[in-house]
């Protein structure tokens, strides 16, 4: 028995206006964690159908290095919600998820990433990162479905990260 799956990755610019709307509320309070935190990456777990925030997280790097923003968000709303269905949630990250954080994604099952930096910018604000695309990660993965949102309010999240970068010395590549 072979299982249907699908990757889909959708541009905020593709997105009809009441939606955008939707998604640009969570992602402010994404880039608002990642502003307020000690290193600038921030996710907000959301219940789109009821439409309200399950957990949050922000990247605890001084703790552990892979205490990153999602996966300290994922490890809060297993504590929280035990028994949730992954599959129904939304997360929103601040940038797109590395490698690491987007399997932990796809092992979740959290069915919808929505994020504002891409990974090519990190790079090019001189932010280290391993360049290898969440689609590409999604895709190896013959067991998940899901979409991918990329942009959301990226101006925002740009300056955020470029910002970051020239406060700690980095260069843009």
């Amino acid at each position: 028995m072979s299982e249907t799956r699908s990757i889909e990755f959708i541009p905020a610019t593709a997105l009809p206006e009441a939606e955008l709307a939707r998604h640009e509320k969570y992602m402010a309070m994404a880039i608002d964690l990642a502003e307020a935190g000690p290193g600038p990456f921030g996710t907000v777990i959301v219940d789109p159908q009821a439409d309200k925030v399950v957990c949050t997280g922000v990247n605890q790097h001084t703790v552990s290095p892979i205490l990153h923003g999602e996966i300290v968000a994922i490890n809060n709303c297993a504590k929280i919600e035990p028994r949730v269905d992954w599959r129904k949630l939304d997360l929103y990250t601040s940038a797109e998820p590395c490698p690491m954080c987007q399997s932990a994604i796809v092992w979740a099952g959290i069915s919808r990433v929505i994020y504002g930096t891409s990974i090519d910018d990190l790079v090019q604000f001189g932010i280290r990162q391993i360049r290898l695309d969440s689609p590409t990660v999604s895709a190896a993965a013959s067991f998940y479905s899901g979409s991918i949102i990329s942009g959301v309010l990226k101006t925002r999240s740009d300056t955020l990260y470029r910002r970051w970068a020239t406060s700690r010395g980095r260069h843009p590549n």
